[in-house]
């Protein structure tokens, strides 16, 4: 049987398509990658995260959160904190959310989250409100307005739980009172006030019952650092009535009470 035999012209053309698909230069179109999840605002290596509560009706506080002394339950809760698209609207006096993170480096990253997820056209990075919610269960934080003039409604917290925790400072402020369980037993607690220029405070320490004074401290608010302090022991097993005084001056607004074990 004889061969068969290609023009000359159609076997170059075979040729150069042959050499074509097998020259090492030649690559498959490339693929679209896959869609990923996005990443979430709490990050492997951030070592720290600051949260500032704002709202007219829901109150201010402050919470610092170091990562060698979150709890199981707060780390899951940051892991899941997520970014979102804000909506385009603008909900007035609602719960505004301001957060920072720091990383091994020392590098700061911020975002904010709102009540209904309500951007107000922000620029910031916007975190799901509902994402951030498991985190603020998890804390103690007392906001302006919720401790009361009355010890037997007083709220309780725990010293060294990472809260600043907020009072109000208007011209003849009533003293406002928390009731406080010891963080590290048998050992001196400070309690610190922050943010007092034009206001003068004062912390009283008592028992339970409100009528033993422990300790007390005052200051003139001359400045923003010159705050009322005071250290006392707090024993194991007991809790204690501290009473909160926050008055303007010549300069209104609230103040921010630390409680830590030293």
């Amino acid at each position: 049987m004889p061969m068969l035999r290609l023009p000359k012209v159609m076997g170059a053309v075979a040729l150069v398509s042959l050499v074509s698909a097998c020259s090492p230069d030649s690559e498959p179109p490339p693929k679209d990658p896959p869609p990923r999840e996005p990443a979430g605002f709490w990050r492997p290596d951030d070592q720290r995260i600051t949260l500032h509560a704002f709202g007219f009706f829901g109150g201010t506080f402050q919470w610092v959160g170091r990562r060698d002394v979150l709890t199981g339950e707060q780390l899951e809760a940051l892991s899941g904190l997520k970014f979102i698209e804000g909506a385009d609207d603008c909900w007035q006096d609602v719960m505004e959310y301001s957060l920072v993170v720091v990383d091994a480096a020392g590098q700061e990253r911020k975002a904010i989250a709102r009540e209904h997820n309500s951007s107000c056209w922000s620029e910031q990075d916007m975190i799901d409100i509902e994402t951030l919610k498991p985190l603020l269960a998890t804390l103690e934080c007392a906001t302006t307005g919720l401790p009361s003039t009355e010890l037997s409604m007083a709220k309780t917290v725990r010293a060294d739980n990472g809260c600043q925790h907020a009072f109000f400072s208007y011209q003849d402020e009533p003293s406002k009172w928390l009731k406080v369980v010891a963080s590290r037993p048998d050992r001196p607690h400070t309690f610190q006030v922050s943010g007092c220029y034009g206001k003068t405070t004062g912390l009283e320490l008592f028992d339970e019952s409100g009528t033993v004074l422990l300790a007390r401290g005052s200051a003139e608010g001359t400045s923003s650092s010159d705050c009322a302090t005071l250290t006392h022991p707090l024993e194991a097993g007991r809790v204690y009535a501290v009473k909160v005084t926050s008055q303007a001056v010549t300069m209104g607004g609230h103040v921010y009470l630390e409680i830590r074990g030293d």
